[in-house]
């Protein structure tokens, strides 16, 4: 599939950069601490957020449902859910943007699995109740799934791709800048 393999070549080293920034590589390795962990479902929070916004015009076809995952998890760990002032501008001016942010989101599910599984090894596992965005439950891939099929039943041509892999790379970098934040009531 031409667009799905410009979107993972273009954003390829950001989403390697991205996973040695944060603090998910903690949680794989079962050293996160429960402080930790709040700060990280925090930042999810903020950059989910901010793009969910972003690509709802758009992409009908997207689940958006991470944002509201985040959000029970926050609440369960006794974080109060930021304000809207907290996100980060974002925008999408079309569809193309869309699917190139909604390719990070969704994509994102994958790795989510993952870090859910091991969350489970973490000590700090039995100081949380059930977790939604980290579940490590296989129907975290439906909205992937979704995408992909969306992704499959079009034609795109290389001014559309171009447009797409921009946005992705761009979200990508949104990510990052969540990551750097630190919000004083975690």
């Amino acid at each position: 599939m031409k667009i799905l393999d410009s979107l993972r070549q273009a954003t390829a080293e950001l989403h390697h950069r991205l996973e040695g920034e944060n603090l998910t590589g903690k949680i794989m390795d079962h050293s996160i601490s429960l402080e930790e962990y709040k700060l990280l479902i925090y930042q999810n929070f903020i950059a989910y957020r901010s793009v969910e916004k972003a690509i709802s015009g758009f992409l009908p076809i997207a689940e958006m449902q991470k944002t509201s995952q985040l959000e029970k998890d926050l609440k369960s760990l006794g974080v109060p859910v930021p304000g809207e002032e907290h996100d980060i501008h974002f925008d999408c001016k079309d569809e193309m943007e869309a699917i190139g942010a909604a390719y990070v989101l969704e994509g994102s599910a994958m790795g989510g699995l993952m870090i859910g599984k091991e969350l489970k090894n973490c000590q700090i596992s039995q100081l949380i109740s059930e977790q939604h965005f980290f579940s490590g439950e296989r129907s975290s891939m439906a909205g992937w799934n979704k995408f992909l099929k969306f992704l499959r039943s079009r034609e795109f041509d290389q001014n559309q791709v171009n447009k797409a892999c921009d946005k992705a790379k761009e979200t990508f970098l949104l990510f990052e800048q969540a990551f750097d934040t630190v919000p004083g009531n975690c």
